[in-house]
C-alpha cells in the first residue's frame, strides 16, 4: 500500500498542488505546539498540502504560522482560513466590510504570512446581499492578500447567486464550497448554522466542477465508535447525547456495521478508513477535512486514500444496494 496524499483536484486561483485530504486544525493549542508540529510534519511528508484553519479556532492560526516559519515551508502548503462566524452563527450584517478587514489582518498576523491561499466565509446570512459580499472579498484578491475565496455552510442557491453576480461583474467567484458530507447521514445540523451536502448538492458539484471541502468527513468519530448505542436517557455527556441525536439512526449503525464488515476483506483496513475512502470515491471533486490528532491518525487517513472501492461496494456501504 502506497501512502500518499498527492493528486487532489484543481482549485481556481491556486497554483499549488492540492492534496486529496485537508488537515483540520480546529483543536490546536499553543501549549502543545511541538505535538502539533509533528502532526503537521507527518501530513506534509505524506504529500499533504491543504491545511484548514479559522479565526475562531483558538491557537490554530498561530501554531500553523509558527510551524511554517520554523520549517520554512510556506511555499509548499495551501493555507485555508475563515472569517465571519458572527453572533448567532450568522455572517454579520452590520459592519460586515469592517469585520473582514479586521479578521483578515488578524489572520495574516497570526499566520505570519502576507497572503491567504483560500479565504472562506465561515457562515452565511441571507440578509447580506451577495453583491456586497463578493465585492468586499474580491477587493482582497485585487490587493494580493487573498488568492481564492470560498463559502462554508452556504446553501447552493446562495452560492449560485454569488457566483452569478461575480460572473456578471468580472469578479472571482467562490472556488470552493465547504459543507458537511460523510458516509453517516446527519439527522440535523450538529450545531446551529451548519449545512450538509444532500443529493442536490452532490449533483451541483458534479455539474459545476467546484470542489467540495467536506468538514466532519468522518462524522465526528462515528466510525471510530464515538456514538453510543444506548438510549438518550442514560447518557449524561452533552457531546455523546448530541452524537446520538444527530447520527444515532438505525441506518447509520447499519452503515457502520457494513464498514466494519468490509474493512478486513479489503486487506486490514479499519471502518474509519473505509468511510473516508467512500467519500474519496464520489463522482465529483471532494477534499475531505480530517481532524487527525496524532501522527498515527495522519498515517491512517493517508492509508484510506490508497483504499480502492468498487462502485457496488460504495452503494452497498450507503445502503442503496
Amino acid at each position: 500500500m502506497t501512502m500518499t496524499l498527492e493528486g487532489g483536484p484543481l482549485i481556481d486561483g491556486i497554483d499549488k498542488p492540492v492534496s486529496r485530504l485537508a488537515l483540520g486544525t480546529a483543536h490546536y493549542d499553543d501549549a502543545r505546539r511541538e505535538h502539533w508540529f509533528a502532526v503537521l510534519d507527518a501530513f506534509l511528508a505524506l504529500g499533504g498540502t491543504l491545511i484548514d484553519s479559522g479565526r475562531i479556532y483558538g491557537d490554530s492560526e498561530a501554531v500553523i504560522g509558527a510551524w511554517m516559519a520554523d520549517r520554512s515551508v510556506r511555499d509548499r502548503v495551501i493555507v485555508v482560513t475563515k472569517c465571519g462566524h458572527g453572533p448567532d452563527a450568522l455572517l454579520p450584517d452590520e459592519g460586515f466590510e469592517r469585520g473582514v478587514t479586521q479578521e483578515l489582518a488578524a489572520s495574516l498576523d497570526a499566520l505570519d504570512t502576507g497572503c491567504i491561499d483560500l479565504y472562506m466565509l465561515h457562515r452565511d446570512n441571507p440578509a447580506v446581499a451577495v453583491g456586497r459580499i463578493m465585492d468586499r472579498l474580491n477587493a482582497e484578491i485585487d490587493a494580493g492578500r487573498v488568492r481564492a475565496i470560498g463559502a462554508s455552510n452556504w446553501t447552493y442557491d446562495r452560492v449560485d447567486q454569488a457566483n452569478a453576480y461575480a460572473h456578471e461583474h468580472g469578479l472571482a467567484g467562490f472556488a470552493v464550497v465547504s459543507n458537511n458530507l460523510s458516509l453517516a447521514a446527519p439527522a440535523a445540523p450538529f450545531y446551529e448554522g451548519l449545512v450538509s451536502t444532500d443529493a442536490g448538492g452532490e449533483a451541483w458539484h458534479a455539474r459545476t466542477g467546484v470542489p467540495l471541502l467536506s468538514w466532519s468527513s468522518q462524522a465526528r468519530g462515528f466510525f471510530a465508535g464515538r456514538c453510543p448505542r444506548e438510549g438518550l436517557p442514560s447518557i449524561e455527556d452533552p457531546f455523546a447525547r448530541r452524537m446520538v441525536e444527530v447520527y444515532g439512526s438505525d441506518a447509520n449503525f447499519e452503515r457502520l456495521r457494513r464498514a466494519e464488515e468490509l474493512a478486513p476483506r479489503k486487506g486490514g483496513y479499519s471502518a474509519v478508513q473505509v468511510a473516508l475512502a467512500w467519500l474519496l470515491h464520489k463522482p465529483f471533486a471532494v477534499v475531505p477535512i480530517v481532524g487527525a490528532h496524532t501522527v498515527e491518525e495522519v498515517r491512517s487517513c493517508a492509508g484510506a486514500a490508497a483504499l480502492e472501492l468498487t462502485r457496488a461496494e460504495c452503494a452497498w456501504l450507503n445502503g442503496s444496494a
